[in-house]
């Protein structure tokens, strides 16, 4: 059986030398595609997933982890 691998940080991680982690969102593309990351307002450990305008979700922490990695997995990138 597979594991699904976390990756080692994400962009809203609070570490030193971490730029990105006070953003409001975050931004994976490939092509035509795009998948925003924000954090819920209201409970810290929620996060919005947002599929290109069309498909919204809300993932606990750990699976919005899961999800960045895997969508880095299939040639997404980290917009700047």
């Amino acid at each position: 059986m597979a594991h699904d691998k976390c990756p080692p940080n994400c962009p809203w991680d609070l570490e030193p030398g971490q730029q990105k982690s006070q953003q409001e969102e975050w931004t994976l593309v490939n092509g035509n595609e795009f998948v925003r990351f924000s954090k819920n307002k209201h409970d810290a450990n929620w996060f919005n997933v947002n599929k290109n305008d069309e498909i919204f979700e809300q993932f606990l922490s750990y699976q919005a982890r899961l999800t960045y990695q895997k969508l880095l997995d299939k040639g997404f990138t980290l917009q700047s």
